[in-house]
């Protein structure tokens, strides 16, 4: 009885989210399939750009964690090695955008909506 509140109250949360038209019966199966490929846009663009600001993130914690080295070469916590990782995690973030708009153009062919880092902010 106990759990059947909270899901009770996600269903009609759910169900207030959801726009009128997504639940007309004269929306076409063609219709919503173009709603959900926009939004899956969308969600591209919103995944690179906090790839973009995690990678510039941890390759800052880095170079701090190079920094931390130099000053207390004795301490464990701060190798070079878990420094050198961060900068190339972070390189490797900051790459996604330019790796997705590539990736989307092979599968969906060069037709296709892609996003780069120049442009990939301003859709939002």
């Amino acid at each position: 009885m106990k759990t059947l509140k909270p899901a009770a109250a996600a269903g009609a949360s759910l169900a207030a989210a959801i726009p009128a038209a997504a639940n007309s019966p004269n929306r076409t199966l063609g219709a919503i399939a173009v709603d959900a490929g926009e939004q899956l846009g969308q969600i591209a663009g919103m995944i690179s750009i906090l790839a973009f600001v995690l990678g510039v993130c941890v390759a800052i914690a880095g170079l701090l964690k190079f920094r931390q080295h130099a000053q207390n070469p004795g301490d464990p916590s701060a190798k070079p090695t878990t420094a050198l990782m961060l900068v190339f995690v972070g390189a490797a973030l900051v790459a996604i955008p330019a790796t997705l708009g590539s990736g989307v153009a092979t599968i969906f062919g060069s037709g296709a909506e892609t996003t780069t880092s120049k442009g990939g902010f301003g859709r939002f």
